[in-house]
């Protein structure tokens, strides 16, 4: 074989090694094989892929560069796909032979081909040579030339074969260093994504920690906020499920959410799928709020809620977040079992003292709810306290620093009032009474109230006491809003005897008059009630009944002679206070 002239090969060499862009490496290539090969008048480059499976070209001289974009040769398709495929140098110096060989080009490759030819449609010869590296090709280096079918000898083809094998090196070594780059920066990706994520779990654990050690510690809502505030140092919020706010921070900017929030589509997911979601806020498009789900054992308890921009939601918040929602799941869940443990001893501890049971399990659980046996107790019934009024008795009850144990049953809540035993009897009714006025100052209080006992065993009696002065409220039609049973005076007696045995003596007493009064259609027994009422003052009377004191006179006249008697003999006055305060009781609507 015989080879090519030094100074070639040096040039050669020394252009396939300058420092280029591979595209421009391969198109020197060419260029430099074809300067050193002058019968050479076009060439192609082509590089397989291996993705594709076809041959691309990558470099071209004497050829329209659109066709660089347009060709992909298989494997055995025309003259370079040939040469790819057998592996093999072939020189054709036949133009028919040439011909033949592309013959089996696709029509869209043919087409491109002879376009793109800027010498002539179809070469008069050409050399073909493989770039083979470890047995593989990878490509083929195709010189042509137009005028004369004997230009490209045979020792063009050994040139351009010496050419093909340095390029092959440096087209590889390219390949290699570009490999070995790629790698180098796959791996810099990679660990810079470790070192990220190790810092996100770092934080994730770090506050996964935080919140666990506040829990341990008995910590709610409040404290679990602050430490997720101080992880995300963005506005936030927990809302319950109609959304009204449990807890937000800062706490000098009011969570605000849109009208309807709960019919929005993306809130309506969020209770559907129980899954956090980012939506976008209507009136101010650069704002959005996170919301993750509450979610307890089987239903869903509220939202957390985040006011964020529309920047990437990260996924170490996403995390912490979910597991704030989990901790105050578990929290929220936690008070609640407690609580309905609670009531429910409250219930059962309600139901043994109001029936005036007493032994040493109840004395412990009375010390556990703070009560002493030695202590005095009031009971109240109330009507159902919900919304303000609750709020307004608490209140009150606050203020005076007042220990109460409340259940609520069927219509009425009933509450025993705790007043402490250490107190002396003028201390111990002060605060009773202030309590009674403070009630009685409160118009949406509806409150029977029964005396105050010592000991909890006495607790029953106080309940009946209440039970009693409810049962009087109702009776007067909400015309007063408390009783109390220690300002009942003679009425407690009359609530102690049937209602017939009263109107026994009622009749006993006045039935002359309530007689003639339905007879008549008269009104004695409204001016004798009134005269009582007023204790026989005939100025006050005449004025309640707006009557000329003429008139008075008159009744009172008619009303002695009905009852055969005066009203100065003491025992018949006192049985006739007594019957109008009777008819009262039972007729005064």
């Amino acid at each position: 074989m015989e080879h090519p002239p030094i100074h070639s090969l040096m040039r050669f060499m020394k252009t396939i090694m300058s420092p280029v862009h591979e595209e421009q490496m391969l198109q020197l290539i060419l260029q430099t094989a074809m300067d050193s090969i002058p019968a050479a008048e076009a060439g192609f480059l082509f590089l397989h892929d291996p993705l594709i499976n076809k041959l691309i070209i990558q470099a071209t001289v004497g050829y329209l560069p659109a066709v660089m974009t347009m060709t992909r040769l298989s494997s055995g398709e025309g003259i370079s796909g040939k040469v790819f495929a057998e592996r093999m140098p072939i020189r054709i110096n036949n133009p028919l032979d040439l011909q033949s060989a592309m013959d089996n080009m696709s029509a869209f490759n043919y087409k491109y081909y002879v376009e793109s030819s800027t010498q002539g449609e179809i070469p008069c010869c050409c050399i073909a040579v493989p770039l083979l590296s470890d047995g593989r090709c990878i490509g083929v280096v195709t010189l042509d030339n137009f005028t004369d079918a004997q230009a490209l000898t045979e020792h063009d083809l050994e040139s351009l074969q010496i050419y093909c094998d340095l390029a092959t090196m440096a087209i590889e070594h390219r390949r290699l260093f570009r490999q070995v780059q790629e790698q180098n920066h796959e791996l810099f990706l990679t660990h810079d994504a470790l070192r990220q994520e190790h810092e996100r779990l770092q934080v994730t654990m770090d506050f996964h920690n935080q919140i666990n050690n506040l829990a341990a510690k008995g910590y709610g809502t409040p404290e679990i906020l602050s430490a997720l505030y101080r992880n995300v140092k963005m506005p936030i919020a927990v809302f319950d499920l109609l959304l009204t706010p449990m807890g937000y921070l800062p706490a000098e900017v009011k969570p605000h959410l849109p009208d309807q929030f709960l019919q929005h589509p993306a809130m309506q997911w969020v209770q559907r799928s129980k899954k956090w979601q980012r939506i976008v806020l209507e009136e101010d498009a650069a704002q959005s709020i996170i919301v993750t789900p509450i979610v307890g054992t089987d239903r869903l308890l509220g939202y957390l809620c985040a006011w964020t921009g529309n920047q990437e939601f990260m996924s170490t918040n996403k995390m912490i977040f979910e597991y704030s929602a989990t901790v105050l799941a578990l929290d929220w869940v936690k008070k609640e079992a407690v609580q309905q443990s609670q009531m429910r001893a409250k219930d059962a501890f309600f139901e043994s003292i109001l029936s005036g049971e007493m032994n040493m399990s109840l004395q412990e659980q009375a010390r556990v709810l703070g009560f002493e046996q030695e202590d005095h107790y009031a009971v109240m019934l109330m009507q159902p306290l919900q919304g303000s009024a609750r709020h307004s008795f608490e209140s009150i009850m606050s203020q005076l620093h007042i220990h109460y144990l409340l259940v609520e049953r069927h219509h009425h809540t009933i509450i025993i009032v705790n007043i402490a035993g250490n107190l002396d009897k003028e201390e111990r009714q002060s605060q009773f009474q202030l309590l009674l006025r403070e009630l009685r100052r409160d118009r949406q209080l509806l409150s029977g109230i029964g005396r105050l006992y010592q000991g909890l065993d006495k607790v029953s009696r106080s309940y009946k006491d209440a039970e009693q002065c409810m049962q009087l409220l109702l009776k007067e039609g909400n015309q007063q809003r408390l009783i109390y049973f220690g300002d009942l005076g003679v009425i407690r007696f009359f609530m102690q005897q049937s209602y017939e045995e009263l109107e026994e003596y009622l009749n006993d007493v006045l039935e002359p008059i309530i007689q003639y009064d339905q007879q008549k259609k008269a009104n004695l027994m409204i001016t004798l009630v009134s005269f009582v009422k007023y204790d026989r003052n005939l100025k006050n009377t005449t004025q309640s009944l707006r009557i000329h004191h003429n008139t008075l006179y008159y009744r009172l006249g008619r009303i002695q002679e009905l009852l055969g008697y005066s009203f100065d003999h003491g025992d018949e006055w006192f049985n006739v206070r007594m019957a109008c305060q009777i008819y009262l009781y039972l007729y005064e609507d």
